[in-house]
């Protein structure tokens, strides 16, 4: 009769022989490319296209200085302040989508197909205020865009085998502003450093 302490042996043995010979739960494959390696393969592929799903969201931009105006006197003060804000796209496939490059190409002209609306990669708000300024103040001028965030695919088809596979499917998403959209310009008082 066997023992059983040996039986339990053995048993603790095939257990963790089986957990050895199964793969990590987060390991990669290693024949797949990168999102970043598709996307450089897109423009060169037989088919590459963006393919927009659901809703444009629209949402407010983050809050940037764009200008200030400092009165050190004794007295109120009116000022003419100068200011300018900068905003851009952004994407969550890794690689560069602007106007300048192909897919910025692509992706323009399916949002103009699928939203009705023209994609603008960056836009420049430069002008200037008249602000009256409270004695020992500080008057900081911010500026924040109306933004456009688009979710959607990228399919890319391959004459031959690329990794295994002909189709390809990359989602993500990519925020800036399309032609048109509203800047808010605001202005903060604080205390001046004089």
């Amino acid at each position: 009769m066997i023992s059983r302490s040996k039986v339990l042996a053995a048993l603790a043995m095939a257990v963790a022989a089986m957990f050895t010979a199964l793969p990590a739960a987060n390991a990669t494959h290693a024949g797949q490319p990168t999102v970043q390696e598709l996307m450089y393969r897109c423009t060169s592929a037989d088919y590459c296209q963006f393919k927009p799903y659901g809703a444009m969201e629209i949402f407010s931009g983050s809050r940037q200085l764009a200008g200030s105006g400092t009165n050190c006197t004794s007295g109120l003060m009116t000022r003419v302040i100068n200011y300018s804000a900068t905003t851009g796209t952004k994407n969550t496939f890794g690689v560069e989508i602007s106007g300048s490059v192909e897919l910025g190409e692509i992706f323009t002209a399916s949002i103009k197909v699928s939203y009705s609306r023209e994609w603008s990669f960056s836009e420049t708000k430069t002008d200037e205020v008249r602000q009256e300024i409270a004695p020992r103040k500080k008057v900081n001028i911010y500026a924040s865009k109306q933004k456009s965030r688009v979710n959607g695919t990228w399919e890319i088809h391959f004459g031959s085998r690329y990794y295994g596979h002909y189709y390809w499917y990359v989602n993500g998403s990519v925020e800036g502003q399309t032609k048109g959209q509203a800047w808010d310009i605001r202005s903060e008082q604080v205390n001046a450093v004089c």
